[in-house]
């Protein structure tokens, strides 16, 4: 089940590393989901067809985590990862979405929300 996650992903490159996102697109609005401390983007697995059915989707691996790239000198600070977001979101060219987070996605979300 995992590798069919990864398998209907995408990389895109922030400052040289490899940054796991998927995305379920249509012509509704963008939901975001944001995954916890010490997951990934696959805590959505299970609910991502019935999300698909209300919403467009996007989620991604922060930097360290899941399929992203884990590099050893790294700060990975809530500021990292909030710009990882947004280097994701222009990517994507997302300009307005809702967000669904949980755990550590809720830091990122309120350091998104203080931006």
């Amino acid at each position: 089940m995992i590798e069919d996650w990864k398998n209907s992903g995408n990389y895109f490159s922030w400052k040289g590393y490899d940054i796991f996102y998927k995305t379920a697109e249509s012509e509704n609005e963008t939901l975001l989901c944001l995954h916890g401390f010490p997951t990934s983007s696959h805590d959505y697995c299970k609910v991502w067809d019935a999300l698909g059915e209300r919403f467009s989707l996007a989620a991604f691996d922060m930097i360290g985590y899941g399929f992203s790239a884990k590099p050893a000198d790294f700060s990975y600070t809530t500021f990292d990862q909030a710009d990882v977001l947004q280097a994701l979101t222009d990517h994507l060219k997302i300009k307005n979405l809702h967000i669904l987070a949980h755990d550590y996605g809720n830091t990122i979300t309120q350091e998104l929300l203080a931006r």
